[in-house]
């Protein structure tokens, strides 16, 4: 069987949807027509063989579940009177050390669970109640505030607990002296940890109690070393977040990946809000629910509507004294509201969240929660970093409010309990109301548990492909390059679109640089597709949060945009737009100085774009693709051009970008000059006739007609005649005037050069 052969058969086995997209070679960005789109992407830098880390690689299959034993959860044993089944007293007994504890339900106290389990004064039990320490596994509180952080902050070991955002850490850290912060520096607080620090700490006498931000944890365990990893715990507090978060912020799987390489009675994953894990290895991890008598189900007003700003301006009008928190994911929309609201009110507002959102958020921007924990201002805005983690004793009226229009401010159910469990106050939550809207349309899904085997299946095929180009070029270095680009290729297209919107890959590197599945991406597009099914009418969220609240009012609002909020929106909207131009230029400029001091590279730059705003983000991450092929005044001010625009625009410059930075005699590019003559007009299907063969030959596939035109367009400059004929002026339409790197002829595979087409 030949190498074409065989790499066919494996390709094969893809599904039939996958597989179209892998030949076409072109996924839509957004619901505008793209078919004219082709993409000629960057020549790949050849990559370093991955080092190994300082930290031990997980078991390569998913091991049994271990459960808790007694002295798990307690440092030493404890005595009780026995209580007979006469309700007489019995002898003294002493619980074994290796009892098997399953739940709270089994641990042995003198009280009665009933008892153990009602309200303490004016409190609720925590968990250091009934437990000296956590227990290890996949840990279910049920409910948020019950005190698992600062048990094991409290216990007896040493320990790493691990938080989603950096904010819930540091948070965390204030209220404990005795911890350290590992993690990025907060502005005005604190400065980032550095690597010495952690090792003076280390050495310090005592239990060391290490809250790091998930982004850091490989920094922190690389100090540590694996040898130390049997000493510490390692507890991954707000899981959930990570399945939820993965897919904008895709280095948090890594935190799994950590996470298996401690023994299993050395870890645990806890959140309040359980999800379904599709990664095997999870499976089989020990399940320790915590159920709790008194968890009563919340009084919730729901309010569906047409015009959110509207309804959340009603009821913050119908509380005109009390303190107010409403929760939304969307700065813009905050800033709609609170320019809705009279003077008086405008007044009384704040906005928390996170330190890189303060210039949106203006002059309402809150850093931070007031003294003693309460509430900063009368009416606060509250976007996701205070959706999780965050302990509010206050007094106030709860707003959520779930916004379709974006991804990021449609909110799962689970999300809306969580915000609700931020008040540790008992009956501080006055009023609790829920506004939303709906999608109006739905993508049908016959089981999650059949399509969740789908995605694992695809991604399990598509691993099996990129094996296979492996095995078959295995000591063949002629095909080195030419499979290398092929993976990348298949990488990119290992991708699920949720109701046709985001598209999420199947597909990730670990720690060590192997190709994965994507477990958490998986997690989030079973939740994301369930979600949109909730959201599909406004009935259907009623019957399903119904099963979990209880819900004393519901109505359906509809208004119409009035004039005066239409330009209140198109203002904020226009003030957006102003702010996010004024990043790029921010960008812009330190991308010149990088360049003036010799310091413009790859890293400097990735370090950048971890550290931006969207737009200025997306502004640097098309720059980094191309920057090394061009001269630098030419691109930016091409990028500038288009930096509002989606990816079309884009894909169109990538396209000019890399035919320019061809070799001179690179064959695509004397194939191209052999077929057309400048001044000479051709039609779209004589385009498509020229160049079919010639893409044949170096792309190995067949484009739809459409994109030859593009493809054209993207190595000359033409002009359209009246007839829909196109004249050929010249080569470099975009006028670069220099070259930096040149794509090499002997790279004589256009594969090397050419990915999304």
């Amino acid at each position: 069987m030949s190498i074409n052969d065989e790499l066919s058969k494996e390709l094969a086995e893809l599904d039939s949807s996958f597989m179209k997209e892998l030949y076409n070679l072109q996924i839509p960005d957004n619901k505008e027509d793209q078919s004219d789109i082709i993409i000629l992407d960057n020549n790949p830098m050849p990559q370093e063989a991955p080092q190994k880390p300082a930290y031990p690689k997980a078991k390569s299959e998913p091991e049994e579940a271990i459960p808790n034993t007694y002295s798990d959860l307690h440092d030493a044993p404890v005595e009780y009177i026995e209580i007979l089944s006469s309700t007489e007293v019995g002898e003294t007994k002493t619980i074994p050390q290796d009892a098997v504890i399953t739940s709270l339900d089994n641990l042995l106290f003198s009280r009665a669970p009933e008892v153990i389990r009602e309200k303490a004064s004016d409190s609720f039990w925590n968990l250091a109640d009934f437990i000296d320490k956590m227990p290890h596994g996949i840990v279910d509180k049920k409910i948020p505030g019950i005190g698992a952080t600062t048990l094991e902050i409290n216990s007896k070991r040493n320990s790493i607990i691990v938080f989603p955002t950096k904010a819930l850490a540091y948070g965390k850290h204030s209220k404990h002296p005795n911890t350290l912060y590992v993690g990025s520096e907060i502005k005005g607080q604190n400065e980032k940890v550095t690597n010495q620090q952690i090792k003076e700490y280390l050495t310090k006498d005592g239990y060391k109690k290490l809250l790091v931000v998930a982004d850091s944890l490989g920094r922190l365990l690389g100090i540590i070393g694996e040898e130390n990893y049997k000493d510490y715990f390692l507890m991954i507090d707000e899981v959930d977040v990570l399945q939820t978060d993965n897919n904008f912020r895709p280095q948090l799987e890594n935190v799994i990946d950590y996470y298996l390489m401690f023994p299993k009675k050395n870890r645990s994953l806890v959140t309040a809000t359980m999800k379904e894990f599709s990664n095997p290895y999870l499976k089989t991890e020990c399940r320790f629910p915590i159920t709790w008598q008194y968890n009563t189900r919340r009084d919730v007003k729901l309010l569906h509507t047409n015009n959110i700003t509207q309804v959340v301006v009603n009821e913050i009008n119908s509380h005109p004294t009390e303190k107010i928190l409403i929760a939304y994911n969307s700065i813009l929309q905050i800033q709609n509201i609170i320019s809705t609201l009279d003077d008086k009110s405008r007044s009384e507002c704040a906005i928390l969240c996170s330190e890189a959102s303060f210039k949106e958020a203006g002059e309402y921007f809150a850093p931070k929660l007031g003294d003693n924990d309460t509430l900063p201002a009368r009416i606060n805005f509250a976007t996701c970093c205070y959706f999780t983690g965050i302990d509010i004793e206050d007094s106030y009226h709860l707003i959520t409010v779930s916004d379709t229009r974006r991804s990021h401010s449609m909110l799962t159910l689970d999300r809306m309990a969580q915000i609700h469990g931020r008040c540790r106050k008992v009956n501080g939550i006055l009023s609790e109301t829920i506004i939303y809207n709906t999608l109006g349309y739905v993508s049908v899904i016959e089981s999650m548990e059949k399509y969740t085997a789908t995605l694992l299946n695809k991604a399990q095929k598509v691993l099996k492909v990129l094996e296979s180009a492996d095995d078959i070029s295995q000591g063949d270095y002629t095909l080195t390059d030419l499979f290398a680009m092929v993976k990348e290729a298949i990488r990119e297209k290992a991708q699920e679109r949720i109701a046709g919107n985001e598209l999420i890959n199947l597909i990730r590197k670990d720690v060590y640089g192997k190709d994965v599945p994507a477990y958490l991406n998986i997690d989030y597009i079973i939740e994301r597709t369930e979600l949109y099914t909730i959201y599909f009418m406004p009935e259907t969220m009623k019957a399903v949060l119904g099963k979990l609240v209880n819900i004393i009012y519901y109505s359906s609002l509809l208004y119409d945009i009035v004039p005066e909020q239409g330009s209140i929106e198109k203002s904020n909207k226009d003030a957006q737009n102003k702010l996010a131009d004024s990043y790029i230029k921010d960008a812009i400029d330190n991308i010149k100085t990088l360049s003036t001091t010799e310091q413009l590279n790859d890293k400097k730059l990735n370090f950048t774009i971890r550290h931006s705003r969207s737009r200025a983000k997306i502004f640097l991450e098309r720059f980094i693709k191309l920057y090394k092929y061009v001269d630098l005044d030419s691109l930016l001010h091409h990028l500038w051009e288009i930096r509002s625009d989606n990816n079309v625009a884009f894909k169109n410059l990538n396209n000019a970008v890399m035919y320019w930075a061809l070799d001179e005699e690179y064959p695509f590019k004397v194939a191209i000059r052999r077929s057309f003559t400048l001044n000479k007009r051709y039609s779209a299907g004589e385009i498509q006739e020229i160049l079919t063969p010639i893409v044949q030959y170096h792309l190995h596939k067949v484009l739809k007609p459409r994109k030859y035109v593009a493809l054209l367009k993207s190595i000359y400059a033409t002009n359209r005649t009246s007839r829909n004929k196109y004249i050929i002026r010249g080569e470099n339409p975009r006028g670069f005037t220099e070259h930096s790197s040149r794509i090499a002829i002997k790279e004589n595979n256009l594969l090397l050069s050419l990915i999304h087409i």
